[in-house]
């Protein structure tokens, strides 16, 4: 199982915000946003959508493409999850990344 706080801070960071920034954003308690981090909780659907549409990234797909296990993948997907992993890298690096 892929543990989201360690894609969710990835983001936030390269997106040069502060907790409470991101919470801010995202609608949410600071302490939520810790607790998603440090993955003693788990983000709502609702949030996982909030994300999307906020931040432009699907946070379990990144989650995946960033630590999941590319090999256990069928072959014809492989690269494309490699490449979409590599795309959402380069642009979350973009300064101005903050909409």
């Amino acid at each position: 199982m892929i543990k989201l706080g360690k894609t969710f801070r990835y983001v936030r960071h390269r997106k040069g915000l502060s907790q409470r920034k991101a919470a801010e954003q995202l609608g949410i308690s600071n302490v939520y946003l810790c607790n998603l981090e440090s993955d003693t909780r788990s983000p709502s659907g609702k949030l996982l959508a909030t994300i999307r549409k906020t931040w432009n990234v699907d946070l379990y797909i990144l989650a995946w493409c960033l630590h999941g296990d590319l090999a256990s993948l069928p072959s014809g997907v492989r690269s494309t999850m490699k490449e979409l992993g590599r795309q959402w890298k380069q642009d979350l690096e973009k300064k101005g990344m903050i909409n």
